[in-house]
């Protein structure tokens, strides 16, 4: 099992870039074909809807493959950071997830560790009721959660580099390494 996981770790990197020729083809070839058509044509609106379907899959697929890279950790914009672990987490909750994003901060976040225990952090989520939203405000370096996070999931947080500053039966508050 181990040499599996090892060889699906190698191929992440060749499979994102291979992932991403591919949808740029496709991207383009819709861009380039949505240009000619009258933006209220039925035939632009289905296209429109495929480009972000598209869209949508490239990001899934580069945030699930960046779980088998190796072990890096980067300097970026949390801000950035989120949008680049938001669709794995959303799909990991089985339901849409709000992002609000009132400001910004860098950060320094080992991956993929941190994108793994957000992961499992966002799996609380599931229990909220069915019609509330799950949501997550980044406020700079500190991400809200309006759920509650497993207190088995703390340990791994903190493995990461993040710090669970208040968690309760309803949300969670926690904190993303500072940057330089």
């Amino acid at each position: 099992m181990k040499d599996a996981g090892e060889a699906m770790a190698g191929l992440a990197r060749p499979m994102q870039h291979a992932l991403n020729n591919l949808i740029m083809v496709m991207q383009a070839n819709m861009d380039s074909v949505l240009a000619s058509l009258p933006p209220d044509d039925r035939a632009s609106i289905r296209l429109s809807r495929a480009a972000q379907a598209t869209s949508d899959l490239d990001a899934l697929l580069r945030a699930f493959l960046r779980l088998g890279r190796p072990d890096e950790t980067p300097t970026l914009d949390s801000g950035r950071f989120l949008d680049t672990v938001r669709p794995l987490l959303a799909t990991g909750i089985g339901r849409p997830l709000t992002v609000e994003v009132p400001a910004t901060a860098t950060t320094v976040v080992a991956r993929p560790a941190v994108d793994l225990a957000l992961l499992r952090a966002a799996q609380g989520a599931r229990a909220l009721p069915r019609g509330t939203p799950a949501t997550l405000v980044l406020d700079g370096l500190v991400l809200r959660m309006n759920w509650a996070v497993a207190p088995e999931c703390h340990g791994p947080l903190l493995d990461a580099g993040i710090t669970v500053v208040e968690a309760d039966a309803e949300r969670c508050t926690l904190r993303l390494p500072a940057g330089s």
